[in-house]
């Protein structure tokens, strides 16, 4: 009776244990300003503070570390901002990381920015610079907030921290609504889970990455989903245009109307699920996006990072396949009739017409990956990893 009795004390001990939910803080500007130092501490308690309010049901740690890694002037590149952050959030065991610098940022899209999330990498990048010294820290707090309202999955909002901060003035500290809280706590206690490291000691390289997807399937795809991947064709400008260079020449050419317009549909089909995969795999080793962080073991948020990145790249390489066969049938509709039924030695039918447009969109993805490793790796990188610059 005794030692149930105390088995239960412990059980309803253990129940009441907060998950801990870590967002640790990265200086690498070489900060020297006592005052300035003293109001990124504060900014860092402002934030605990209101997210212990808008999520008490949490642990909340929140560690700064200083790296004295660029001097306190001129522009840096977000992009290795962030991947010096994934470091640091890997080796460190982090769930999420804030980059803070007090240098401007170098913007690729907008004319300024001041912070650049990044869902895929659960990272996001601030910047003090545009931060006028009056309450600067809450400023921060604000800003890191709004920043970590889109690594949690959130979009912009017309109230509470996710209006966009166009006017750096106005950045006050609010509490999240009742819909957003809730979304964000489904991500929380996802990220509050013991990691697969934790949790079985010696892993193999495929076991990992399997365990990895499917301890949440949903998220990652909701995250590769976010990424918005039927965009990706228009923003890689040369792998689109090799791939609108091979259908020139596939669409201009007799033997290649004959020999696609016959292929079987269970041909067409392997090869098409071959030319996306392959296609895939030859632009993330050729651009090294899977070179994110140096060697730290098997971690599941590195993991999971990787395949969010992987499958949205492979959803991308769908849909310009997709595009191109679209493309290819329209211009199959358009040709003259009679020049085609002369190419092909008889009436072309629609089913033929879609077998070619399948055939067409399998060489047109095989041209477009070679077009891909075309493309400046860290232009790829920031479209795959940047939500956008705030």
């Amino acid at each position: 009776m005794l030692l149930a009795f105390l088995c239960g004390i412990i059980q309803i001990g253990r129940s009441h244990v907060k998950p801990v939910v870590s967002v640790g803080w990265v200086l690498l500007s070489d900060v020297v300003d006592a005052q300035l130092l003293q109001k990124y501490e504060s900014a860092i308690s402002k934030l605990r503070s209101i997210l212990e309010e808008n999520f008490s049901q949490f642990t909340w740690e929140l560690p700064f570390v200083r790296r004295w890694r660029y001097p306190p002037h001129g522009a840096l590149d977000p992009l290795e901002l962030l991947e010096a952050g994934l470091q640091e959030k890997t080796k460190n065991g982090w769930d999420y990381s804030i980059v803070l610098v007090s240098n401007e940022l170098r913007p690729r899209y907008r004319i300024s920015t001041i912070g650049v999330p990044s869902s895929a990498l659960e990272v996001a990048v601030l910047s003090s610079s545009e931060l006028n010294n009056d309450g600067i820290d809450e400023k921060i707090a604000a800003l890191a907030l709004h920043l970590l309202g889109h690594l949690w999955g959130l979009s912009h909002s017309e109230d509470g921290p996710m209006v966009p901060p166009e006017d750096y003035k106005t950045l006050t500290l609010c509490n999240f609504t009742d819909g957003q809280k809730e979304l964000i706590e489904q991500r929380l206690v996802e990220a509050s889970d013991a990691r697969l490291e934790e949790r079985q000691a010696k892993w193999g390289h495929i076991s990992f990455y399997w365990s990895t997807f499917w301890t949440d399937p949903k998220g990652i795809l909701r995250d590769v989903h976010d990424y918005s991947p039927w965009r990706l064709p228009l923003k890689m400008a040369k792998m689109t245009a090799a791939t609108a260079v091979s259908m020139i020449f596939v669409l201009m050419g007799s033997e290649s109307w004959e020999l696609g317009a016959h292929f079987s549909p269970l041909v067409l089909l392997i090869g098409t699920l071959l030319a996306v995969l392959g296609s895939t795999s030859f632009i993330f080793a050729g651009q090294n996006l899977g070179q994110i962080s140096r060697e730290v073991g098997y971690r599941e948020q590195l993991a999971r990072t990787k395949i969010v990145v992987f499958t949205t790249l492979l959803y991308g390489m769908f849909f310009l396949w997709l595009l191109y066969m679209i493309f290819v049938i329209g211009m199959g509709i358009l040709f003259p009739r009679e020049i085609l039924d002369n190419w092909l030695g008889g009436r072309l039918s629609f089913s033929e017409l879609l077998h070619f447009a399948s055939f067409a969109g399998i060489l047109g993805l095989l041209a477009g990956a070679v077009g891909g490793n075309l493309e400046e790796e860290d232009e790829i990188k920031a479209e795959l990893f940047y939500d956008e610059e705030t």
